[in-house]
């Protein structure tokens, strides 16, 4: 799994310090499906997750963390700072996602969060499927990843 100047392998304590400062996008969206305060939702998918990492953008700031279920269910939550610098933060996200070992990635999105959106998009997430759970619209997403070896 790639870790490079801007993301770093995360912790509890790091999880929660995005937790309480996340885009409101973010926020709506994690709360609203999980039923959950929007910290409590980003400690409960750090600990279900095989591994988790936390990124930064180039003043220090923290941008978000994300992280792979067992079941290769993808998650990411980002604070404003990850539209700061988008590029940086695009670029190492790609590298982290291109990193992963998983057979293919999953899961689901707001529809109304655009930044997420147009970010998987720019990752090479194909979208599958639409529902209302909650009254908020989905979008499913998947993207194979691991090359199978012969």
């Amino acid at each position: 799994m790639y870790e490079g100047k801007y993301i770093q392998t995360c912790t509890p304590e790091l999880a929660l310090s995005v937790g309480l400062n996340l885009r409101y996008e973010d926020r709506r969206e994690t709360e609203e499906v999980s039923g959950l305060c929007a910290e409590a939702s980003i400690l409960e998918s750090y600990f279900n997750s095989a591994y988790s990492v936390y990124f930064e953008v180039p003043n220090g700031k923290a941008a978000g963390v994300a992280g792979v279920t067992p079941n290769n269910c993808v998650w990411m939550l980002c604070t404003d700072a990850s539209t700061e610098y988008p590029h940086t933060f695009v670029r190492e996200a790609k590298r982290w996602v291109n990193s992963l070992l998983n057979p293919y990635l999953m899961n689901q999105a707001d529809m109304r969060n655009e930044a997420h959106i147009k970010l998987l998009k720019l990752l090479g997430f194909t979208f599958v499927n639409y529902h209302v759970y909650n009254n908020v619209p989905l979008i499913q997403f998947i993207k194979p990843c691991a090359i199978p070896l012969h």
